[in-house]
């Protein structure tokens, strides 16, 4: 009978780990565990101009098992105004947000990624402005003039460009600023601001995130989630000390028709699967580039910036280099994105003799400021470019 017991032992003791790792994990990192993506919505929150709640900022965080690979995560931003089918009818995406029920939100993210949305995160914009300040401020260089006058809400914005130090009220200007319906533009600000958040946040140390999810957790906080305590400490844990790389921030892509923003499907899938199975694939008129003229002959600059611009390439400035003389083309990389790279140097190579790539960090010279918004490559021209031939 000494087998019977040890065999019953056994099994006791099986089960009794197995419930162990059953209960003492949260559902997302038994999510994770199983291989699976954890993908949670993020909306922010502000009034309408009839007083009730409004998406304000839409957007998505993917968080991947294996957070050795080359996607850890992806984050991608919604248009709150980008048209959705739901309900049999195109509507906005912001006009499926209820106060703190995004169940028809969730549903057209879901039908438009093509993905489970597992989690949602709600964040007030009073309380954005309070963990801003909670951090003691971001710095930030401001990459133009930002003005704006809205009496019907209140809203006055008025934050210079150039380097600086934002509290929570001009935090909350930055983010929300849009100039002539240019909600692209407002995205890519959100974006950049998260960027430098967490690197502000990841400064002040693990402790200070748990003491920060604490505040804006907090029941009479303006945060509204169905994540705990614990599964947001789990994966600010988990998330800590991976890479931040803006290449795995994303805008979703739309079209706009008489009726409205409609959804790039093709060019949505393509950003969606690329993340997925760690390979990213681009168009030209997905890359942006800075042509400034290093050679000394007069209208290079344009002339090139014209060239490339119809090569299918999106040229966000021209101008001159900080000095005339230089020896051959230089492509300062501010993204460290091979493909990138690659479909760039195929087409100059085409007018150059040789071209030198220098990471953005290792560049001895001087590069314009502000850099326009969303920058991943400057062309400097040097001796022996030409257009001609």
């Amino acid at each position: 009978m000494r087998w019977l017991w040890s065999v019953v032992g056994a099994v006791l003791v099986g089960v009794a780990v197995g419930l162990y790792f059953l209960y003492s994990t949260t559902e997302i990192e038994r999510t994770l565990n199983r291989g699976e993506w954890v993908h949670i919505l993020f909306v922010g929150q502000d009034a309408a101009r009839d007083g009730g709640p409004e998406a304000d900022a839409i957007a998505l965080l993917g968080i991947s098992p294996e957070l050795e690979g080359p996607v850890p995560y992806f984050f991608l931003s919604f248009p709150p105004n980008l048209l959705c089918y739901h309900g049999g009818e195109w509507r906005p995406l912001k006009d499926l947000y209820r106060a703190g029920d995004p169940t028809d939100l969730i549903s057209a993210v879901e039908a438009l990624a093509g993905v489970q949305v597992d989690r949602y995160v709600v964040v007030d914009f009073a309380d954005f402005q309070e963990l801003v300040d909670a951090l003691g401020g971001i710095e930030i260089v401001v990459e133009k003039n930002l003005s704006y006058v809205d009496q019907s809400q209140d809203l006055v914005i008025d934050i210079p460009a150039g380097k600086q130090k934002l509290d929570g009220k001009r935090a909350l200007q930055y983010v929300r600023y849009r100039e002539g319906g240019d909600e692209y533009g407002r995205m890519q600000r959100q974006q950049k601001f998260l960027f430098a958040l967490a690197e502000k946040l990841r400064g002040k140390g693990l402790g200070a995130a748990r003491t920060l999810l604490k505040l804006l957790l907090r029941k009479d906080g303006g945060v509204y989630s169905d994540i705990d305590f614990l599964e947001a400490l789990y994966l600010a844990r988990r998330l800590w000390d991976v890479p931040l790389e803006k290449r795995l921030f994303g805008l979703v892509p739309a079209r706009a028709t008489s009726a409205g923003l409609k959804p790039d499907f093709v060019g949505l899938r393509k950003i969606l699967t690329g993340w997925a199975e760690e390979k990213r694939f681009y168009t030209r008129d997905e890359i942006v580039l800075v042509v400034l003229n290093g050679s000394g002959e007069r209208f290079l600059a344009r002339r090139t910036g014209v060239w490339l611009e119809g090569r299918g390439f999106r040229v966000a400035r021209e101008g001159w280099a900080d000095r005339r003389d230089y020896s051959q083309t230089v492509l300062v990389a501010l993204t460290d994105d091979a493909r990138k790279r690659e479909l760039v140097l195929e087409v100059l190579k085409l007018r150059a003799p040789s071209v030198k790539v220098v990471p953005a960090a290792e560049f001895s010279g001087t590069l314009p400021e502000p850099m326009p918004e969303g920058v991943d490559f400057v062309v400097i021209l040097g001796k022996g470019f030409r257009l001609g031939g």
